[in-house]
């Protein structure tokens, strides 16, 4: 990867970890453009509470969240902590782990390997420890799948830089979304009358988990579905029979975003299809937006800022520069995209952002 295209996502790190949002809401687009930078297959992050264990997960590997049961299992193990240590040591930094490199022999022929890294057809890694305050907040893991070569340390340093950014994003988060958007995430459940899961897709088990905040104890529920799910499928089956009951329509907002979940009956009356539609705050979008339209540096701020509807007076008090400054910053930005105005501006990032997304 170029060098100026690593300092154009490296921004973009920056500044959705200065937006203020839960991190649990930002952090799929950190966790992809530290991929990039890294050349990495896919990431997880894993967030760490007061007490320095595990509280919850991403990940973009959904076969990852089914491993989370053994990995709790083995972490405290002799073999894991000689390895790469125990994730309480990382968080309050008694240890510190970087790269999978440097203990490639004795890991791949490990029960990790073969319980954790292999289901997820994971290989190499390298960690990043989300720190401030003298301690860690959570972990972000980059994974090569088997037949990748190891990263050397170089590519780590690349990404370790975000560190104390991510450690910020957790700990000063503090600015609730004025909008939201549909994503391009959505996944379907089939359940019966009673709530039992017959069928579901990964997108939509990953949906369930963040529905209702429970990433941490994927792996030991049951398949029955939350009560907060249930409610829907009571609802759609008094509707069935005739009596009133309020629409088969659910939409949760939670660190992870907001979520519209909605039922349908399915024709041998055995159940009912649940449908999820992730929403995304609209500043993430247009921040996504403005990053893969090729906006550099104060230029991809400026303009998440104005598709959101902030005026420029109030840019220029935020970014603590002129008014004149912001005009003139627009200017080219309009120029560069060929856009006229700032609801043509707003069309524009949202459609970068989709394509991006449809088309990584």
């Amino acid at each position: 990867m170029r060098t100026a295209t690593i300092t154009r996502r490296g921004t973009y790190i920056r500044h959705l970890c200065s937006l203020g949002l839960e991190s649990a809401t930002i952090m799929p687009e950190i966790v992809a453009a530290a991929r990039e930078i890294a050349g990495a297959d896919f990431g997880h992050f894993i967030w760490a509470g007061v007490d320095f264990e595990l509280k919850s997960v991403f990940s973009e590997c959904p076969a990852a969240y089914g491993t989370l049961p053994a990995y709790d299992r083995l972490r405290r193990s002799v073999e894991v902590v000689t390895l790469i240590g125990d994730f309480a040591e990382w968080m309050t930094l008694r240890r510190q782990f970087t790269n999978s490199w440097h203990v490639d022999a004795a890991l791949s022929q490990s029960d990790f390997f073969e319980q954790v890294l292999a289901p997820c057809d994971g290989r190499h890694f390298i960690h990043i420890l989300a720190r401030q305050g003298g301690r860690g907040w959570g972990s972000m893991i980059l994974v090569r799948a088997r037949g990748g070569r190891p990263f050397p340390d170089a590519e780590h340093r690349a990404v370790e830089v975000f560190g104390e950014h991510l450690g910020h994003a957790i700990r000063r988060a503090s600015f609730a979304p004025s909008s939201f958007a549909d994503g391009l995430s959505s996944g379907i459940l089939l359940v019966d009358w009673s709530g039992r899961i017959r069928h579901w897709s990964e997108v939509a088990d990953r949906l369930v988990l963040q529905t209702t905040d429970s990433t941490r104890d994927h792996g030991r529920s049951s398949l029955t579905l939350p009560a907060v799910l249930l409610e829907l499928v009571l609802r759609l089956r008094i509707t069935s029979t005739g009596r009133p009951s309020g629409p088969a329509v659910k939409e949760i907002t939670n660190r992870w975003g907001r979520f519209i979940w909605r039922a349908y009956p399915v024709e041998d009356e055995m159940g009912c299809v649940l449908h999820c539609q992730h929403q995304e705050p609209v500043e993430i979008q247009a921040l996504s937006g403005a990053h893969m339209a090729g906006l550099g540096g104060q230029q991809q701020i400026v303009a998440a800022k104005l598709a959101c509807g902030t005026s420029y007076k109030k840019i220029a008090a935020q970014l603590n520069v002129k008014e004149s400054t912001i005009v003139d910053c627009v200017r080219q930005i309009y120029r560069r995209l060929d856009v006229h105005g700032s609801e043509a501006l707003a069309r524009r990032l949202r459609a970068e952002h989709l394509r991006a997304r449809t088309h990584p």
